[in-house]
């Protein structure tokens, strides 16, 4: 029961990860997100029907899909048994590894935040600097959504709060629904809103704050995560109780 329930604060740990590191991303960095990829397909689309489209928006859009698809793809090898070396042995630390030299090197070159919220356009430069700090990122969120398909802990979303608010409605016992974890619904859409307000109020230190931020929250909720297997073994005999 211990190793259960310190994997699963290690995934409630991830979703306000996840709030962090979006926010410098979108707010300061780049203008995109580096784990939710929804929102980076809408924004292109939204600036391709505006006829708003720039040369610099394309890059910080490739920045962040591709690494992301490159990050989920390698860790799609290793959790499909092709490369069975272990994804939440390997995939989680390199996860960590690829926020920590983000947030190390957002620090050392301190890129101005960009003028526009949400926006990124030449004369906010740095811009390869920036792209490189996307990428690396996305890639670790990209291998972090993999993982999430095939090892999550049910009912705890670390990104993706729509199907989160959904079930945690219409799922409920005034909808004549068995209201299951609920209690893990809202705490995943709690905390992933406190991550991201906590990132937007450390923005005033610069834009590497954030990432700091969810560097030393990683930190704690590592080996919790690499203890996965055994987690998952029990959380599997439990039957989500």
């Amino acid at each position: 029961m211990k190793i259960v329930n310190e994997y699963r604060a290690g995934i409630f740990a991830l979703t306000g990860i996840c709030g962090l590191v979006d926010v410098a991303c979108f707010v300061a960095i780049g203008g995109v997100f580096a784990e939710l990829m929804t929102g980076n397909l809408l924004l292109m689309g939204i600036n391709v029907g505006t006829n708003s489209f720039e040369w610099n928006q394309a890059a910080m859009y490739s920045a962040a899909i591709i690494p992301f698809l490159l990050g989920a793809f390698i860790a799609g090898l290793m959790t499909s048994g092709r490369f069975p070396l272990g994804v939440r042995i390997i995939g989680y630390p390199v996860e960590y590894a690829c926020v920590v030299l983000a947030a190390i090197f957002t620090a050392v070159i301190n890129p101005p935040q960009l003028e526009n919220m949400g926006q990124f356009t030449a004369s906010d430069g740095y811009l390869w600097q920036r792209m490189v700090i996307i990428a690396a990122l996305a890639f670790g969120m990209g291998i972090h959504n993999a993982i999430m398909r095939k090892h999550a802990v049910p009912d705890i979303a670390t990104n993706v709060m729509t199907l989160t608010l959904t079930g945690l409605v219409s799922e409920s016992r005034v909808a004549g629904g068995p209201s299951t974890h609920w209690q893990r619904r809202l705490a995943s859409i709690l905390i992933f809103i406190f991550g991201a307000a906590i990132g937007a109020w450390l923005l005033r230190y610069g834009a590497a704050a954030p990432l700091i931020a969810a560097s030393v929250l990683f930190t704690l909720a590592l080996w919790p995560l690499m203890k996965g297997r055994t987690a998952e073994v029990q959380i599997a005999t439990q039957k989500g109780n």
